[in-house]
């Protein structure tokens, strides 16, 4: 407590009370197979279904391996349509799965494309990069073209131009060559280096053999040698124009206008950089007013390469890239870990060579193809693919989603039947278990009204909802329509229900949004069969004989308890307990006394205050709405002594209209004379 020593005037602030913010109802984990994406790791946020199909792919075709297991992607489009707006995404995979590489392809720095066709008779042709060319190299031209391959053998260089691109062979051309078709080997002084880079798709799955990766040698800085400057040093120093962009650990090429020479540098001193291995001589690379006429003024570029990645529209560039991951900051391992494409192939290494021979390129010396991904060949393993808990952040399929608190809704699309009853009881007991979030369960395809019965027979909880029957929507993919499950679209309901009434409101009489017709048209007396208690199955009706479109119209649990017979009551009293588990955490381990519990009636009553004001609650004064009671009525002295406090709260649920009776009777109008 504060001290008071002298007399004065002490201004004290006082502490307000600690408000109950309310938690978000609307969050929904999916589970199930995606044409691509992450399968590790927690759940991933997606906000539109243009980002999840940037990060998960389409739809999946109807093959053996997906089957049920496909309808992930039109569960989460259906969820946008119907106005929800944050979703989870679980990938699980198919048994037999394989991420798509490069298949070991040669990636040797010494292939180059042509820029410009060359016909026969010339002596110069145009190439997208003059890295590591020098008059000491050879050049040979080899053309695949209708199924022919055509070579003009090994040339040698007679001169070169690193600005043009422009190289001159020492003798003509024999041939036509086709810079479309035409692949471009360089044959330098030094032999190449197996390079290590190897590349592999981003994740599992036959979406990555259609991921192209276009390789290009680059440079990210250059500079003419500093006129008349000599080396200094043991010859390791070199004085430059500019030491801008230049960098310690990148590869330069010294460019004499004939010959090349390469190193790497080790400092940058001011203008000058100290390379890893001095040269012989002066001479080397022009550095004295006595050297040959003949050569021009030294240049030094770095050497680094760009890559650029493409798959499905999505294009991922990547600029200025280095194999040397110490110290550069351009390591291409490090640039390609934000990659939602590609990665480095598992066990391939930096390569810490000082020419840029370790620098790679494609096979024709542009684009490499990668190969071998697999979708799979057996579908996941309920119980082992959809609900493994490897622990904090490890953890796979439903499991996953207990990572990410902020879930308040989930839904396994499609899983329905015998074979998938293990997936359905897991995932009921995920939300019996973390108490605070509500499953949505599907229809079996083409069920009959006893079958969808009989589905129904097969849980009771108060945790889940069951809707009947499957909807008809749009199939881009085989542009066609398809039947899908109903729990992406009534996600999306629920979270538009919750955004604009509150989750009080039952998500029901709402208009389904994203569909094309309902695989059934149940009648008045269908419904009569299927929505009396304990039954509580949710029928999804068609109106559009009376102008209202198709809609939900049922807010039932599929539960035999009939105090929790509906969803909103039961959503309801979800909200409530975890936004009053998160929002009094601030009182654990404060005294536990008077002062305590008077602040906790307080918070929790102006919470409720708040929830009654906004309709979520019966009464026509907050006394009536809840009552919050926390003190020596509510709890002994044995559990304060035990560190227990007990806060005793009952609220007054709104319950939905779920019968509207209208009585009506015949009244003989007119009037009346009564005496007195």
């Amino acid at each position: 407590m504060p001290e008071y020593l002298s007399p004065g005037v002490y201004i004290e602030e006082q502490p307000a009370l600690e408000p109950i913010e309310g938690v978000s109802t609307s969050t929904t984990g999916f589970v199930g197979m995606t044409v691509r994406g992450p399968s590790a790791g927690p759940p991933t946020l997606v906000t539109s279904f243009s980002e999840f199909t940037r990060l998960f792919g389409g739809f999946l075709p109807n093959t053996p391996v997906f089957k049920e297991y496909r309808y992930l992607p039109y569960a989460v489009k259906g969820f946008f349509d119907n106005l929800g707006k944050r979703a989870y995404i679980v990938r699980v995979l198919a048994g037999g799965n394989a991420v798509a590489n490069d298949a070991g392809a040669p990636l040797a720095a010494t292939q180059r494309r042509l820029v410009q066709d060359a016909t026969s008779g010339a002596t110069k042709i145009k190439l997208n990069s003059t890295q590591v060319i020098d008059t000491k190299a050879k050049i040979t031209l080899q053309q695949f073209k209708n199924g022919l391959s055509t070579s003009n053998g090994s040339l040698n260089v007679a001169s070169y131009n690193d600005g043009s691109g422009e190289v001159t062979l020492s003798a003509a051309l024999t041939g036509d060559f086709s810079a479309q078709y035409t692949t471009v080997t360089i044959t330098p002084v030094a032999a190449p280096s197996a390079s290590k880079f190897e590349l592999s798709a981003a994740d599992s799955g036959a979406w990555g053999n259609n991921i192209l990766v276009q390789l290009r040698p680059s440079s990210l800085a250059a500079s003419p040698r500093a006129d008349n400057a000599d080396l200094v040093g043991a010859f390791d120093t070199v004085p430059l124009a500019s030491t801008r962009n230049f960098y310690v650990g990148a590869i330069v090429e010294f460019n004499t206008g004939s010959l090349k020479l390469w190193r790497k540098i080790k400092d940058i001193q001011g203008t000058s950089i100290v390379v890893d291995t001095p040269f012989a001589t002066k001479s080397d690379v022009n550095v004295d007013a006595g050297a040959p006429a003949a050569f021009t003024v030294t240049t030094v570029v770095t050497c680094e390469f760009d890559l650029t990645a493409s798959w499905n529209g999505i294009v991922e560039q990547y600029r200025f890239l280095t194999m040397d991951d110490v110290p550069t900051a351009n390591y291409y391992g490090t640039a390609l870990k934000d990659s939602k494409l590609v990665a480095i192939t598992a066990g391939a290494l930096p390569d810490k060579g000082n020419t840029p021979l370790v620098l790679p390129s494609a096979p024709d010396g542009l684009t490499l193809k990668l190969q071998n991904g697999s979708d799979g060949t057996t579908a996941p393993t309920a119980i082992l693919q959809l609900q493994v808990d490897n622990g904090p952040g490890k953890r796979t399929g439903i499991q996953a989603l207990g990572d990410i608190l902020d879930i308040s809704i989930v839904a396994v699309p499609g899983m329905t039947g015998a074979a998938n009853q293990s997936v359905i009881d897991a995932l009921i007991s995920h939300c019996e278990t973390l108490k605070y979030r509500f499953a949505i369960l599907d229809p079996s395809e083409g069920a009959s009204l006893a079958s969808i019965q009989s589905q129904r027979q097969l849980f009771d909880t108060h945790y889940a909802a069951l809707y009947y029957p499957r909807v008809i929507v749009y199939d881009s993919l085989s542009d066609s329509e398809i039947t899908v499950p109903p729990s992406g679209h009534m996600a999306g309901i629920y979270a538009q229900t919750d955004d604009t009434r509150g989750v009080w409101k039952a998500p029901a009489n709402v208009v389904i949004n994203g569909i094309e017709d309902l695989e059934l048209k149940l009648t008045p007396g269908d419904q009569d069969v299927l929505n009396p208690f304990p039954k509580n199955i949710n029928a999804l009706r068609d109106f559009r004989d009376h102008n209202r479109g198709l809609r939900v119209y049922g807010a039932r649990c599929a539960t035999s308890d009939d105090a929790w017979k509906y969803i909103n009551t039961r959503r309801l009293f979800i909200f409530l307990e975890a936004s009053l588990d998160q929002g009094t955490q601030w009182a654990v381990f404060e005294p536990n006394d008077q002062k305590l519990w008077g602040r906790l009636i307080q918070t929790v009553s102006a919470f409720l205050t708040t929830v009654w004001r906004e309709g979520g609650l019966m009464g026509t004064k907050a006394e009536e709405a809840f009552f919050v009671r926390c003190g020596y009525d509510t709890m002994s002295q044995d559990d304060i002594d035990n560190g227990r406090l007990i806060m005793l709260v009952g609220v007054a649920p709104v319950f939905p209209a779920e019968f509207v009776i209208i009585r009506i009777g015949q009244w003989a109008g007119g009037s009346s004379v009564q005496t007195l």
